[in-house]
């Protein structure tokens, strides 16, 4: 009977370990062949969103180059334009950065879930064996109270005989040969099972304690993972927080760069329409121009006409040609901040004319005359902001953007007086002078004068 039962009891316990052993052997391998894999993926997925922010931070530096080479070359254009680009470049510099700081915080985010998948694995497979744990307390348990049982029985038992030496009693007693062998052989048996109960009983106390030992490490376990868990849990879901803000700002960056670039398209069209505008005043200018000249030319030769006439001789008359030298700086020392000639537009990106020679002064500085002459025209133009023009015969000159006048039209100037003040009026992004030259009806590089 000792050894029926006490087989049975080793038996289960075993069949328990084994399975909980098994579990928890074959458990780690599955999950650790899917972790490799998944951090596999992860890691190629962080050497790819590294890239991307690495892109994204170069396409920021180049935005912001762009924006303040922009600036710099934009000196005669729409404000608006101009500004409107400015702000384009901006706008691109910071949905760029936007979509770095989304690139890092949805890895983060990837990893943050990678961690959470770790942790709860982790938790599931320590509450697998603290459940198995839990089998084999309650077995040994069942086996405990069974030897318990039976101990109560057998001591019952001695206590109803009134003694605990019945077995010695019974030896002692007078009785025949064969009586004597039989007391002897139930007070031998009797030992005996007293004896195994109480093994079973010490064996069956000695599993519980060891199955609740190894429960109570299990439930130590259990609460650290569960800990961890929540821990991880409460940085996935920072991390689904900071993800989730990262995209609404770069969606935020989006409609603002979209704004910006409506605008800038706006700007440009309006510019465009400037840029129209602005050649048919100079195609104005340059047809009265001419028409000064011709103007100028006819009279010269009726005077010559009528002077030969009453001189009773022929002549070839003058040509009334003035000298093409001799013009002054008209902001002398001041640096010159873009010459004549053709330019790449660095918004419109189509090659125009600059028609003049630009000086740089501050706003109210003394402009003077490069040559002596007559102020022909005062006026306010788009483009050209307040303009004046003069005379000087085959040559006329022109200054503009500026920011009022000191003479008027019709009167006669000395190289060198004061006519106006610079400014910034018109299509002009900072006071500088526009300085312009026509010599016999074409306009000319101001720089081959000075």
């Amino acid at each position: 009977m000792r050894y029926s039962f006490h087989t049975a009891g080793v038996r289960l316990a075993a069949a328990v370990v084994a399975t909980t052993a098994a579990v928890a052997w074959l458990a780690p391998i599955a999950t650790a062949d899917s972790n490799t894999d998944e951090r596999d993926r992860q890691n190629a997925a962080a050497a790819a969103a590294k890239a991307d922010v690495d892109t994204l931070s170069s396409q920021k530096s180049s935005y912001a180059a762009k924006a303040a080479a922009a600036q710099a070359q934009v000196d005669e254009s729409s404000a608006v334009l101009a500004s409107a680009s400015a702000k384009l470049q901006a706008s691109q510099a910071v949905l760029a950065s936007a979509q770095s700081e989304l690139a890092v915080a949805q890895q983060n985010l990837i990893t943050a879930q990678r961690k959470d998948s770790e942790t709860a694995g982790s938790l599931a497979q320590t509450q697998i064996l603290l459940k198995a744990s839990d089998g084999l307390v309650r077995q040994n348990q069942a086996a405990l109270d069974q030897a318990q049982v039976k101990v109560g029985q057998m001591a019952r038992e001695q206590y109803q005989q009134n003694t605990t030496l019945i077995g010695l009693v019974t030896v002692v007693t007078p009785t025949t040969t064969g009586a004597m062998n039989d007391k002897l052989q139930w007070a031998t048996t009797m030992f005996e099972t007293s004896a195994s109960a109480m093994t079973r009983l010490e064996d069956s106390q000695a599993k519980l304690a060891e199955a609740k030992n190894a429960r109570a490490v299990l439930e130590a376990k259990a609460d650290l993972a569960r800990k961890d868990a929540a821990t991880q849990l409460g940085a996935s879901q920072k991390a689904e927080k900071a993800a989730a803000d990262a995209t609404a700002k770069v969606q935020a960056a989006v409609d603002a760069n979209n704004a910006a670039k409506a605008a800038a398209a706006d700007a440009v069209a309006q510019d465009q329409a400037d840029a129209a505008a602005q050649q048919a005043e100079v195609d104005a200018v340059n047809a009265r121009i001419r028409q000064r000249l011709a103007d100028m030319t006819a009279a010269q030769k009726a005077a010559a006409a009528a002077d030969a006439r009453s001189k009773g001789g022929s002549s070839s008359g003058s040509s009334g040609s003035a000298s093409t030298s001799g013009l002054q700086s008209p902001i002398p020392g001041a640096p010159i901040t873009s010459p004549y000639g053709m330019r790449l537009h660095p918004v419109l990106h189509v090659w125009k004319l600059h028609d003049g020679t630009d000086f740089g002064a501050g706003c109210g500085t003394p402009i003077r005359a490069a040559a002596a002459g007559t102020v022909t025209e005062e006026y306010y133009n788009g483009g050209y902001g307040n303009r004046l023009f003069i005379d000087h015969g085959v040559m006329t000159t022109s200054y503009n953007h500026m920011s009022g006048y000191a003479v008027r039209v019709g009167q006669h100037v000395s190289q060198g007086q004061i006519i106006g003040y610079v400014g910034t009026t018109g299509y002009s992004t900072g006071c500088h002078l526009h300085f312009m030259l026509w010599v016999n009806g074409t306009m000319v590089n101001p720089a081959n004068y000075l």
